[in-house]
Parts: C-alpha cells; sequence; structure tokens
C-alpha cells in the first residue's frame, strides 16, 4: 500500500467517523442529557449506542438470512431516526440560545417531535399510493396502459410486502408491469421473488445497482423462473410498444452508448427503462418517447432529499425533455431504514389517451 492509498483511507475512515458520531451518535446522546440530566452511561450502554447498530448491518452482510437481515432493518431504522433527530436536536439547541427555557422542557419537545416524525415515517412507509400518470401518443395507443414499480429492495423489505405490492397492480387494468431496479437489495431467494409469477401482464426487469452490488446472475436466473423478461442492455418488440432496457453503470454517457447498440423500430412507442434519471437528453436524440426511472427514492427521509436533489435535479416526477416524457419514480419500497417522510411509496399506472387535453395533469389514488 503506498502513501497515497493510505493517507486516502484515512481520510476516508476520519469522514465516516465524524458522520457517524455527529450526526447519528451525537443527537440521541445530547437528547438523553436533556431528559436525564447527570446521566453518566456505562460501559454497556455506551456499547449499544456506538457499535451495535454498525455491528447488526455487518453480521447481516456476513451471515445473510432472514433473521439477521431482520436485524439489520432495525439497526437501519434506528439510525435513520437518529438521524432524523439530528435536524431537530440542532434546532432545539438554537432554541436554548435565545430562550430560558429547561433542559427537561427541551428534552420532552424533542422527544415529543422525533415521536411524531418517526411514527409518521414509520406508518407512512407501510402505505402504498397509486400515482396515475396521463400520457398523450395518439388514438393508436387510446386505451393502452404501463405499470411501474421501482426501488422495492426485498432484503430491506420483506416478501410480503412485495406480495401487497403486486395485488395492489393485479387491481388495475395494464398491457405490462416495468420494474425499474432495486428490486431487491440482498441475495434473496427464488421463493422471496414468487409473488411476481401472479403479476396478470407481461413483466419486464432491468439492474438497479443494488442487483450490481448482489451476486447478479441468481437474481436474474430467480426472475426468470418466475417468467419475468430481463432487459440487458437490449430491445424487445411487443406491438404497439419497443421495451428498451439498459443496465445500471456509473458512467454518465451509458444510456447514450447503450442505445448506439440498438435499432429502434419504426410505428412503435418506444420505452426506455433505466434505473437512474440521467441520460434523458441522449435517449430524447434516439428518439425514445417514454423514460421510466427511479433510484432517488425522492430522498425518502428529511433532511436526506435536500441532498439527492443537489445530485440529481430530476429528482422526482414528469419532466418534458426535447419530445420525450422522462418520469422519475419515488420509490414503491425504502432502502435501509423502513421510513419515508418526503413522499409515499408509489406504483405508477400510465394512461395512454386520445385526448391531449386529457394529459395536462396528473392524478392520484
Amino acid at each position: 500500500m503506498n502513501l497515497r492509498t493510505l493517507r486516502r483511507r484515512i481520510r476516508t475512515t476520519i469522514l465516516a467517523s465524524a458522520f457517524y458520531f455527529g450526526l447519528l451518535i451525537y443527537p440521541l446522546i445530547r437528547l438523553i442529557d436533556w431528559l436525564i440530566p447527570g446521566w453518566q452511561p456505562g460501559t454497556f450502554e455506551l456499547l449499544a449506542l456506538l457499535v451495535l447498530p454498525p455491528a447488526t448491518r455487518i453480521i447481516s452482510s456476513t451471515f445473510p438470512g432472514a433473521f439477521t437481515r431482520r436485524l439489520a432493518v432495525i439497526s437501519m431504522t434506528w439510525m435513520g431516526l437518529c438521524f432524523q433527530l439530528f435536524s431537530v436536536v440542532i434546532v432545539l439547541e438554537l432554541v436554548r440560545l435565545i430562550s430560558p427555557i429547561s433542559d427537561t422542557d427541551v428534552g420532552l419537545i424533542g422527544l415529543t417531535a422525533i415521536l411524531i416524525l418517526g411514527g409518521w415515517g414509520l406508518i407512512n412507509a407501510q402505505l402504498l399510493k397509486v400515482r396515475c400518470i396521463p400520457l398523450f401518443a395518439g388514438k393508436s395507443l387510446e386505451g393502452k396502459s404501463l405499470v411501474q414499480i421501482s426501488d422495492v429492495h426485498i432484503g430491506s423489505r420483506s416478501p410480503m410486502f412485495l406480495r401487497r405490492i403486486v395485488k395492489r397492480i393485479n387491481e388495475l387494468q395494464m398491457d405490462a408491469v416495468l420494474i425499474t431496479g432495486d428490486l431487491v437489495d440482498d441475495d434473496v431467494g427464488e421463493d422471496d421473488l414468487q409473488p411476481l409469477a401472479e403479476l396478470n401482464a407481461t413483466v419486464y426487469f432491468i439492474l438497479g445497482n443494488h442487483e450490481r452490488y448482489a451476486d447478479t446472475e441468481r437474481i436474474v436466473q430467480h426472475l426468470k423462473a418466475h417468467n419475468v423478461i430481463v432487459l440487458r442492455n437490449e430491445a424487445v418488440d411487443a406491438d404497439p410498444f419497443q421495451f428498451i432496457g439498459l443496465d445500471d453503470a456509473e458512467a454518465r454517457d451509458t444510456v447514450k452508448k447503450g442505445l448506439s447498440n440498438l435499432s429502434k423500430l419504426n410505428n412503435r412507442y418506444r420505452v426506455l427503462l433505466y434505473h437512474r434519471p440521467e441520460g434523458a437528453d441522449d435517449a430524447a436524440d434516439w428518439g425514445i418517447q417514454l423514460m421510466v426511472s427511479g433510484h432517488t427514492h425522492q430522498g425518502q427521509i428529511f433532511p436526506f432529499n435536500y441532498l439527492v436533489k443537489r445530485i440529481h435535479p430530476r429528482m422526482h416526477g414528469s419532466f418534458d425533455v426535447d419530445g420525450l416524457r422522462l418520469y422519475v419514480s419515488p420509490g414503491t419500497g425504502t432502502w435501509g431504514p423502513v421510513l419515508r417522510t418526503n413522499s409515499r411509496c408509489e406504483v405508477t399506472h400510465f394512461q395512454f389517451l386520445g385526448d391531449s387535453k386529457a394529459a395536462l395533469s396528473p392524478s392520484a389514488t
């Protein structure tokens, strides 16, 4: 290991430690200190606060299984609550500077705030919303519809959650179901994905970044066993649609390069499935008419949405890009903490209309 690599690792370790202690540990210790003046944690309490949350995540990665996954989800949810508590504590610190309020009262306000914020996040993460997006593409597509789900994250979420999603989708009328990546975030078993076989339409799937982090080929085989069509840098003719799927990648020019190797079909409505909301301009130049993405989770929990917005300006919703419609899903599930405060878990229903006046605004149910 050369000196430059060593310095980089030391710098990364310092930054990660500062993030962990500053954003996750400090707010909790501060809240306890306000509520219990003179609190002196012992060795066991310190270990529980400092080591247990990340340790359970490491154990889950080292010894994968249903039980360790549940432990990891509890741990990640705990850390998510601490992350939300950070903003509450910072505000209360400022209040203490300008108001003669007692520490106990400050602690009670902080506790109430995080119980409300965390409780809402936990409940909201269980709710499923169907969002209807009207599209005008001419008389030939009138009456057609597509359903998109994205970022379900089976592993962080249970297979029972996937079963609820499938049941909700089957209540809709659709010609195809589009899964735009991050269906899983662990090496889940084939049985965990079995609900997908119950969908009442053809299902197309593309890789997200979490499928790349896991055993990709094993996941692909599980999906094919349940009649899911996996599109890996390829196109399929599904008259009146042409569905095109590209593997997730870090490179900014992935869409441009991927489409350059494919042929577009005339007299088809061309739909691109790509996990990240990037490359829409290149897709429009190629001739894509609808691009569906996910990845951002719309920030998932406050105040993480502000950071995500800086990285992905097209964080959520519909965007018109030179004649292409880009739709960025907020995600159907959650990753890490089972918390969602900035949006709802969404099943997106694209409905093709024959009257352009009816396609002015999306609606939700």
